[in-house]
């Protein structure tokens, strides 16, 4: 049985600014950079990863509803690499 792990990354607002100034919290010059890809939810069946999926989506765009651009991710799954011999606590 393959399992799956769902992986999230967000964007962060980067200082572009050689200088690296900033006016009362707002950069001369800047731009939205994703994230590193990091882990959300292990462990999941391969029928129920596009449920997962879903559900992770559809809760993230509330949450750019109520927040805005910020609270924006995005999400995906990714295959893990199975262990062999290796009990579950």
């Amino acid at each position: 049985m393959a399992l799956f792990k769902i992986e999230q990354r967000h964007q962060v607002l980067v200082n572009t600014d050689p200088q690296r100034r900033c006016y009362n919290g707002c950069h001369y010059s800047s731009e939205w950079v994703w994230t590193s890809w990091d882990f959300l939810q292990v462990d999941i069946p391969e029928e129920k990863v596009e449920e997962r999926l879903a559900w992770w989506r559809d809760l993230n765009d509330y949450a750019v509803q109520a927040r805005g651009k910020g609270a924006k991710r995005e999400f995906r799954a990714v295959l893990q690499e199975e262990v062999e011999n290796v009990q579950k606590l």
